[in-house]
């Protein structure tokens, strides 16, 4: 009678804890697939409100703001400001310091406009209202040659940090990724997949316990 029951025994057990080992395998399977995502979207493209929801205006911080970012190559930038009131131009170094609008890179005035960055470096932009720039509405928008993904700049020599050359919306456009809708949702899209991994590795835990 013992051997019967001992037989028996194994004959219900080994199903079930090939089961478990089966639905833990599954399990990990996911939270693999889980930590790729999450990767995937903690590395994509951002698109940065210049001045958040003030927006493009005089009397702003932009230094503080801009210092607060992490810019990488393929995010955006985005101004929105009263077209009746402001404008948005690209200047070299000097124009910048001097706040001098009359020779700018590139000129945007459409109250919406979503500029592309597509190489590391400095990027200066300033209003070209009078009074406007020296009231402090100017900004640097600096991405980091060392940060990861971002890729040297194009040409065989390094571009001045001042003296950015000019591109046109169309070719810029062209040239960057597609961003995702908003930075901030990304990240916190990001923080759910990294609390979803964690839910599912106490699972595991549990049900290897």
């Amino acid at each position: 009678m013992a051997l019967i029951s001992s037989s028996s025994s194994d004959f219900v057990l080994h199903p079930i804890i090939g089961r478990r080992n089966a639905s833990a395998k599954g399990i990990l399977a996911i939270i693999a697939l889980l930590l790729a995502a999450s990767a995937s979207l903690s590395s994509a493209a951002q698109v940065y409100n210049v001045g958040d929801e003030a927006g493009w205006i005089v009397a702003a911080n932009y230094s503080t703001w801009a210092s607060s970012k992490t810019f990488r190559v393929g995010d955006t930038i985005v101004f929105i400001y009263n077209k009746s009131f402001h404008n948005v131009l690209e200047v070299s170094k000097e124009d910048y310091h001097s706040c001098n609008s009359s020779s700018p890179i590139a000129a945007h005035a459409t109250g919406n406009d979503s500029i592309p960055i597509i190489r590391s470096g400095h990027r200066f932009f300033i209003c070209g209202f009078p009074g406007h720039c020296a009231g402090g509405q100017k900004i640097d928008i600096r991405v980091p040659r060392n940060t990861p993904g971002n890729p040297p700049p194009a040409g065989t020599g390094t571009p001045s940090a001042g003296s950015p050359a000019p591109l046109d919306s169309r070719s810029a456009a062209a040239l960057a990724p597609s961003p995702q809708p908003n930075g901030g949702n990304t990240r916190e899209t990001t923080i759910a997949f990294g609390l979803l991994i964690a839910a599912v590795t106490a699972g595991v835990v549990a049900l290897l316990g």
